[in-house]
């Protein structure tokens, strides 16, 4: 076997070395180049559903010391998480007759093995044939793809166990994050995982937004965007910074929330060529700012603000809480939260102390 899988390798690799010879418009050799790489997806599909296969068996003589799964993480380039999940498909369908012949044919791939075997694992125990439910998963699979079977698999188990539903959205919300990563070029990379009601909301609005530009360019002929906005990705961006302008210009009942959001951009005055600041720190050309709406906040010889917009920003020595014109002068003077090795920006919410 590992003779014909060395001498198998040769030939492929003997044709990517033709391939590189191919120029752009020689459709002839694209098309064998085409269908020397649906050979291999097909043969590494196969490969995966003998991988099962051949576990299973393995599983069921107990060939592995520590089980199938510790042999995966051990043997295989794989992670912790896929050698569980190899483990897992192995158990649950590696050894139903029915699932020899499609697996090892190359028609279904990795994907397509984890909703059978989710498959295997929703009616487990439930009464439901399972070599039935199996080949409709299947079928869907082939016919309409694996999304669509995934959805089908999910239908049957919500109707299964209607409380599956419920408990799938709690985990979801369970391992839900937002983050926030700076790279040295200014540039941030967003990073969201949400449950799939609260991902709706999210893309729903993106998605009507985008719409609408889309729609005003191509029947309004109008130019909605600017001029460097042109791909879908970058119309999406512009729409969830959009989305956010809509949110901090609403007023705060409408916001829901009761803090004002502080000046998000400054500016030093005088300067013959100025950056602003961003409130998180960042330096961006003053013509890159959308839209500011300019406020003068004056400082004493000390460098605190001592007037905003032209009025002394103490004007109640006995007042219990901030003003904004207090708050915007905290947020200039302190950039973030002044407890010692914190560093939450002031649209953090922060709270003015009396102290300050």
């Amino acid at each position: 076997m590992a003779e014909l899988d060395a001498r198998r390798d040769e030939i492929v690799a003997e044709c990517l070395r033709d391939a590189q010879d191919l120029h752009a418009g020689d459709r002839e050799g694209a098309d064998v180049l085409l269908q020397l790489a649906q050979m291999l997806g097909r043969r590494e599909q196969a490969g995966h559903g003998q991988l099962i296969r051949a576990l299973a068996q393995a599983d069921r003589v107990k060939a592995a010391r520590g089980g199938v799964k510790a042999w995966a993480a051990t043997h295989l380039d794989v992670s912790d998480g896929r050698a569980r999940s190899i483990a897992e498909c192995a158990r649950r369908i590696g050894a139903i007759p029915q699932l020899a012949e499609p697996l090892a044919s190359g028609r279904i791939g990795a994907d397509t093995v984890r909703v059978l075997s989710r498959t295997a694992k929703a009616v487990a125990g439930t009464g439901v044939d399972t070599a039935a439910a199996l080949t409709a998963t299947l079928v869907t699979a082939e016919a309409e793809g694996v999304t669509a079977a995934a959805k089908q698999i999910r239908a049957l188990e919500h109707t299964l166990d209607p409380d599956t539903s419920k408990d799938v959205i709690a985990r979801q919300r369970a391992r839900s994050f937002y983050r926030v990563v700076e790279l040295e070029d200014g540039l941030c990379r967003f990073e969201v995982l949400l449950d799939a009601v609260r991902a709706t909301t999210l893309r729903s609005a993106i998605d009507a937004q985008t719409a609408d530009w889309i729609r005003q360019a191509q029947y309004d002929h109008a130019s909605p965007l600017p001029e460097d906005v042109r791909s879908t990705e970058q119309i999406n961006a512009h729409a969830l910074t959009r989305i956010a302008e809509v949110f901090l210009n609403a007023p705060a009942p409408v916001r829901t929330a009761t803090f004002s959001p502080p000046m998000l951009f400054s500016v030093p005055a005088g300067s013959p060529n100025p950056l602003a600041e961003t409130v998180y720190g960042t330096p961006v050309p003053v013509g890159a700012v959308p839209d500011p709406e300019p406020h003068l906040l004056e400082l004493d010889e000390d460098g605190d603000p001592v007037r905003l917009d032209g009025t002394a920003i103490d004007t109640d020595p006995h007042a219990r809480l901030a003003s904004s014109a207090q708050r915007v002068a905290l947020a200039f003077r302190d950039r973030h939260c002044t407890h010692a090795g914190c560093t939450r920006p002031p649209t953090f919410a922060l709270h003015a102390h009396h102290t300050l």
